[in-house]
């Protein structure tokens, strides 16, 4: 701890400001570094999970500087060669990063008007992450008793007062920047306070739920209701969904009868939530609705929300996720590409009409992807001589071998193509919010089905059937 406070020590005069009080400077500092360009990615939104990606290239002196309009207050995920570490931004502040990559976490310095709450942050990630962090959480839901994680889950708050307090009393940092860790590091705590049952459920192979202790759920009477500075914080932001999930599984008598899961969300939220955490909820399940279940129902919810919703900044999130879904709306022509197939041969979507294609948005690393695959070796032998339909195979692999080597080692079978990550335009224009990713497209090139069943979905094979006999 000491030698961290030293560093925050720095004097911060030295530090240039900004004017623009919407834009934050940040400079990069470092020797010895072995890479021309720096990144730097933070979340714009919590609904589509939106994210900003800023480069700078190395000047001849060593320094990478990003002039950055953060939507909010946020950490941000700065990349440099192959060190990775978080950066608090705050709009109109400034902050610079001083290290030798050779040995960067002992010459780490800051400076700059928001060089005491980086060093908090860093603090804080080196001396508690390793004790109450996210996989810290993980574990205690598979090994920790109900009174073992009670104590643990007390522990941990008192803890992170003191360690805060003490830092405070030396170094003073802002009222923004404390309000936003403090949500951060609280609604992390309530967020596994709400899976403990769960989970500990799943992992202990129990019949049921735990039974919690009383006034276990107290703190849910505040802690639903999230304002509007706490919503732009990730882990706040999250913590809605893991309400939901709460709500479903501890009360499901309450919930009426016949909802399917966005439509349950849609009445909790309703129900339960009020403010912008409410408007929050319902824009999330709607969005969820609207890449995931049946459009026309999606689009009566979100035309109803947007008309009543009073916080314009979720309708014009919400507006997005409608455009993009709309482009991929059943009865639309589907968005033509042209790619390089796994021989090398240009291959173009519309090389296929007069064919029902099931075009699979996959990767190599994603383990739901990789379930699927006996049953679409399954899938494609029940189809074996119908020549009209086409198994179609995009990976969002950005590792080339990666893609190259599960293509023939799990000896999957269709046509093989490949984007590089899913920020690529091909998978944006199909809305391609995670993967696996399914369509049906029919013979004249429409889309048949824009969430069609998987592989293993039982009816999988009638869908494809119906989109033959059109």
């Amino acid at each position: 701890m000491k030698k961290l406070l030293i560093i925050m020590l720095l004097p911060t005069f030295l530090a240039c400001s900004t004017t623009d009080k919407e834009t934050m400077l940040l400079t990069v500092e470092v020797e010895n570094a072995t890479f021309e360009e720096a990144e730097l990615m933070y979340m714009t939104d919590f609904i589509l999970y939106n994210r900003e990606t800023i480069t700078a290239t190395r000047t001849e002196d060593g320094t990478f500087t990003f002039e950055i309009k953060p939507h909010a207050t946020a950490v941000a995920n700065l990349t440099l060669g192959e060190k990775r570490m978080g950066v608090y931004l705050e709009k109109g502040k400034d902050l610079t990063i001083v290290a030798d990559m050779e040995d960067f976490d002992n010459t780490l310095a800051f400076r700059g008007s928001l060089a005491n709450e980086n060093t908090y942050y860093n603090l804080y990630m080196q001396e508690m992450n390793p004790v109450y962090g996210r996989q810290v959480f993980f574990s205690k839901f598979q090994t920790a008793s109900v009174e073992e994680f009670v104590a643990f889950t007390e522990t941990m708050e008192n803890e992170f007062a003191a360690h805060m307090a003490a830092f405070m009393d030396e170094n003073p940092i802002t009222r923004t920047f404390r309000q936003y860790f403090q949500t951060d590091v609280i609604y992390q705590l309530y967020g596994g306070k709400l899976n403990f049952p769960l989970y500990h459920r799943h992992f202990n192979q129990l019949d049921e739920l735990p039974q919690m202790p009383e006034g276990y759920y107290d703190f849910l009477v505040t802690a639903k209701n999230l304002s509007e500075e706490q919503l732009q914080v990730q882990s706040a932001a999250g913590f809605i969904g893991e309400y939901l999930q709460y709500f479903r599984m501890n009360h499901e008598d309450k919930i009426p009868e016949g909802l399917d899961f966005a439509e349950a969300n849609l009445w909790i939220a309703e129900n339960q939530l009020s403010g912008k955490a409410q408007a929050f909820a319902k824009a999330s399940s709607i969005n969820h609705l609207l890449n995931f279940g049946d459009f026309d129902e999606a689009e009566d919810a979100y035309e109803s929300f947007v008309a009543e919703n009073r916080w314009e900044d979720i309708n014009e999130i919400l507006t997005t996720a409608y455009q993009n879904a709309l482009r991929v709306k059943p009865g639309n022509e589907a968005p033509e590409f042209t790619l390089t197939d796994i021989n090398g041969d240009e291959v173009s979507l519309s090389d296929f009409r007069d064919k029902v294609v099931y075009l699979d948005f996959w990767a190599s690393w994603c383990g739901p992807c990789m379930r699927e695959v006996p049953y679409a070796k399954e899938l494609k032998k029940r189809f074996d001589g119908e020549d009209d339909i086409v198994f179609l195979y995009v990976s969002v692999d950005e590792d080339e071998q990666a893609w190259r080597r599960t293509v023939e080692e799990r000896e999957i079978q269709g046509v093989h193509l490949r984007i590089h990550g899913m920020s690529h335009e091909i998978a944006q224009t199909y809305n391609v919010r995670g993967v696996p990713s399914f369509f049906i497209i029919d013979r004249n090139g429409i889309i048949h089905d824009n969430n069609p069943s998987r592989p293993s979905g039982e009816t999988i094979d009638q869908e494809l059937l119906a989109a033959l006999e059109q």
